[in-house]
């Protein structure tokens, strides 16, 4: 009997357990269509819209040019005797750069001088003696003059003694103005390589910085702008000039070639450098949101405004951008972005149309 009633109470122990298990599943709505659980709020950042000029920004990529370059030859195929200059020198213009051997060159000076000496001499002679036997002032008219400069010889020795000197002046190179040497590869003794310039100067002090700009931005350029510029190869250092010239041409590719002077205030600069350039300009009255705002919802974009608890979403166009904002215009009714409106920058890529969210300023 005692036996019996243990297992009796048992079995109602193990219905009871049961029964409240099933009652406390069903109360926190674990059965199938009884769940009343409500989702979090989506935590999202923002900022404030503004309203006024919206500052362009056109970046484009140029190339360094020397402001003043040239490309040095000898005119002469002859051994080079001396070179006094290297890669990377700086000199100042009429500074002789390199000399021909050019003994017989000199010879040929001095001979030359010597015959124009001897002719000089002949032609003061024959007009003494054309004038001798006459009374008054002597026949020197331009015409008699040239007569007595060709019998004499004196003419010919004129234009010996001019060809004379430009070839020994062509076996000297010199600077025509002040700038840097680069790309000298010859050496002492050798041939200057035929169709090759034996060194190119270039001043380096101011470079050209010439990139293409859209014709559609091409408006907003024009002489005297400023420019920033910065190296490939250094992302922090900026330079600064100012636009010199526009072609007034649009190529193949709808470009238009721009060039800005810069100085090279560091030495730092060299030339054919790859650079990234920007120029800044305005627009005014317009709503101004960061780019982050700006999302794709059915292949349209939207701002997400956030109001009383919710992101609201307005349909927007974008009309302008730089590197971190865009102005806006509503392309809807009723869903104008207006100064002062708190956007949505964060959080914003997933939302949902009046999605209850928990908002916070963003610390930008």
């Amino acid at each position: 009997m005692k036996n019996h009633l243990t297992i009796l109470l048992s079995l109602l122990l193990v219905i009871a357990s049961s029964s409240c298990k099933q009652k406390t599943e069903t109360e926190f709505g674990n059965e199938l269509g009884k769940t009343d659980s409500k989702a979090d709020p989506i935590h999202v950042e923002g900022e404030i819209a503004t309203f006024g000029d919206f500052p362009l920004e056109f970046v484009s990529n140029g190339k360094l040019n020397a402001s003043s370059q040239a490309e040095l030859y000898f005119k002469k195929n002859q051994l080079i005797e001396n070179i006094n200059v290297k890669n990377g020198d700086w000199v100042e213009g009429g500074t002789v750069l390199a000399t021909m051997e050019n003994q017989l060159d000199l010879i040929n000076l001095e001979q030359a001088e010597i015959r124009l000496e001897s002719a000089n001499i002949e032609r003061e002679n024959q007009v003494i003696g054309h004038t001798a036997n006459q009374k008054g002032k002597l026949d020197e008219n331009d015409q008699a003059m040239n007569y007595f400069s060709l019998s004499s010889g004196f003419r010919e020795a004129e234009l010996n003694m001019k060809k004379a000197q430009l070839d020994y002046q062509n076996t000297i190179l010199t600077a025509p103005f002040s700038g840097r040497v680069i790309d000298l590869d010859t050496k002492i003794q050798n041939l200057p390589t035929s169709g090759e310039p034996f060194c190119r100067l270039i001043n380096d002090r101011v470079f050209e910085v010439i990139f293409p700009i859209l014709e559609s931005e091409i408006g907003r350029l024009k002489v005297g702008q400023s420019i920033s510029m910065r190296p490939f190869i250094a992302d922090s250092v900026f330079y600064r000039g100012k636009i010199s010239e526009i072609n007034p041409a649009v190529d193949e590719h709808g470009l238009v070639k721009v060039t800005a002077l810069v100085p090279n205030s560091d030495g730092e600069l060299l030339q054919g450098m790859n650079v990234k350039v920007f120029i800044k300009d305005k627009v005014s009255n317009c709503v101004i949101v960061p780019k982050e705002a700006v999302v794709l919802r059915n292949n349209q974009q939207v701002v997400f405004k956030y109001s009383e608890g919710k992101a609201m979403w307005n349909y927007v166009g974008t009309v302008h951008e730089n590197s971190t904002h865009y102005s806006v215009i509503p392309v809807k009714a009723g869903q104008e972005i207006l100064e002062g409106d708190t956007i949505i920058t964060i959080g914003n890529l997933n939302l949902a149309h009046e999605a209850e969210v928990k908002f916070r300023m963003s610390n930008k």
